[in-house]
């Protein structure tokens, strides 16, 4: 069954590059199953795969509900560093394998995130332990596409709340940064290089600057919904190419881009994200001593100060 989804999905998207130009390239795997609501502001509120609809929490989740300290949680190997069975954490949101903590730690998570259809295929196993969660997953429209080749929407035990890049909206032509930057204003969506494509996104039903890393559209996920203190767990960044995750082994590890995108977009995009949310009250806590992160403008804290 999965072979011939495959094959279809394959002639779907030939014939959707055939048909549709390239400003519409972004959505080829999307037709014909795919359908998305949009309110009068174009924020999306709707999804429906093969006719039926699934419940997303875009409509119920309002901007700023949160408050106090979250946390997140991602997959560099300085996690092997902290004990988190002496921490107790509230307001918790995984990145990408950052689930396979909760085999060693009595560890819960609250939100997760991942838009990367790279992990989502070669890990998939991690996913399936993701969607069966009771927790809120912030993931994009072409990853749900992706879940549901092998997941029945009747499946997903998790609530769904669905980001997109602010260029490449569902269903909807590619838009240049100009176009962005014209749509909308500064309070909402902040561009920091426009040639880059970097920026911070204030508002994340307008769109997620993704600069290389799940960890960067994370932290503006967690600012959105209103945390003004955000402590990184693992965003060590540097040398990834030579040392794996942390639940990962030499034999095992998967590839990154991480040191590719390191210098040139994920470092300037973290740096002017903290000095920008510095001002608006919102600090970033980094708990990685050696990571690329370390130093100003980020707070950097021993894990041992959140021991209770």
């Amino acid at each position: 069954m999965l072979i011939t989804r495959r094959i279809a999905n394959t002639a779907f998207k030939l014939l959707y590059r055939y048909s549709h130009g390239p400003a519409h390239r972004h959505n080829e795997r999307f037709w014909p199953h795919v359908s998305v609501e949009r309110d009068a502001r174009g924020d999306l509120t709707g999804f429906s795969y093969r006719g039926r609809a699934l419940p997303l929490a875009n409509r119920e989740m309002m901007r700023g509900a949160c408050r106090g300290t979250g946390h997140i949680i991602a997959c560099g190997p300085s996690i092997n560093d902290i004990e988190y069975d002496r921490l107790q954490l509230s307001s918790v949101m995984g990145v990408n394998g950052a689930m396979t903590l909760a085999e060693r730690h009595p560890i819960r998570f609250d939100y997760y995130c991942f838009n990367d259809t790279g992990f989502l295929r070669a890990r998939f196993d991690l996913v399936a332990r993701i969607v069966a969660e009771d927790l809120l997953l912030f993931t994009t429209p072409l990853c749900l596409w992706h879940i549901l080749q092998r997941v029945s929407p009747g499946d997903l035990r998790c609530r769904l709340f669905l980001v997109e890049n602010p260029q490449r909206r569902a269903l909807l032509p590619a838009r240049t940064m100009e176009e962005v930057r014209r749509d909308h204003p500064d309070d909402e969506l902040t561009i920091f290089d426009p040639e880059r494509g970097l920026g911070f996104s204030r508002d994340i039903r307008k769109g997620l600057f993704d600069v290389g890393t799940v960890a960067y559209t994370a932290l503006q996920i967690m600012v959105w919904l209103g945390y003004s203190q955000i402590v990184l767990h693992g965003v060590d960044l540097n040398n990834a190419a030579a040392t794996p995750r942390f639940y990962e082994t030499p034999e095992n590890r998967l590839p990154t881009t991480l040191d590719q995108y390191l210098p040139g977009h994920i470092l300037p995009s973290f740096v002017r994200a903290a000095a920008l949310l510095r001002e608006a009250g919102v600090e970033i806590v980094n708990l990685s001593p050696k990571g690329a992160l370390a130093g100003e403008p980020f707070r950097q804290l021993d894990w041992h100060a959140l021991v209770r």
